[in-house]
């Protein structure tokens, strides 16, 4: 046993891989992109790294990028993703799909605004991250509760991940582009005694090994 106390559930929490539309700089939200070539190579890897891990579920987000990602690194387990609408990036209203060029020709300081201010901004019909919290944490804690001392995936978003994150680890919406994501970065969540730590951060598939 470790001296934390007994262990209970391990999540790997996944961002997808790289988008279609990656070189646009476009942000997605609810935007139902698909992978890139590369995004499916990265999101490989994982699932390399990961295929001798005894998981016995895998979560995912139902939007497309999230979603296929989730099949691959479930492949290895002979497991099929459960998918929740709860775990879908920040909506982005009016500006999803858009370019980040596009962004700043129609909204222009709009988008500075947003990564100065992210507990309180909101793009027009979208989301805030308060908002995000509220759907997407329910459902996390109902998914942890149904593994007390297994391991699972759970493939989600940028601000899907750093909300869960940035929950756990007790640090404010204000702050919450202080934790990195990158495509297809692994998140490592293990429970001792039903308390939470964080063991790995934006890693890479050789952390893994």
């Amino acid at each position: 046993m470790s001296l934390m106390g007994k262990a209970g559930c391990r999540i790997y929490l996944i961002r997808h891989g790289e988008t279609a539309n990656a070189k646009e700089q476009a942000l997605n939200g609810h935007f139902d992109v698909a992978l890139s070539s590369k995004g499916k190579g990265q999101i490989r890897a994982v699932a390399n790294a990961l295929q001798d891990r005894p998981v016995r579920a895998v979560y995912s987000s139902d939007l497309k990028r999230a979603r296929d990602s989730a099949d691959i690194v479930s492949q290895p387990h002979k497991l099929k993703p459960v998918c929740y609408p709860e775990l879908r990036e920040l909506s982005f209203g009016a500006w999803e799909g858009l370019s980040l060029a596009e962004l700043n020709r129609k909204y222009p300081g709009e988008v500075a605004k947003r990564f100065k201010n992210p507990d309180t901004f909101q793009a027009e019909g979208g989301e805030t991250f308060q908002q995000l919290r509220e759907r997407v944490l329910p459902r996390f804690y109902e998914i942890v509760g149904c593994h007390p001392a297994e391991e699972i995936i759970i493939m989600g978003h940028g601000g899907v991940n750093r909300v869960i994150l940035g929950h756990l680890l007790g640090i404010p919406s204000s702050n919450i582009f202080r934790i990195a994501q990158e495509n297809a970065g692994i998140n490592i969540l293990q429970y001792y005694n039903g308390e939470p730590v964080i063991e790995l951060i934006n890693g890479v598939p050789r952390q893994m090994l």
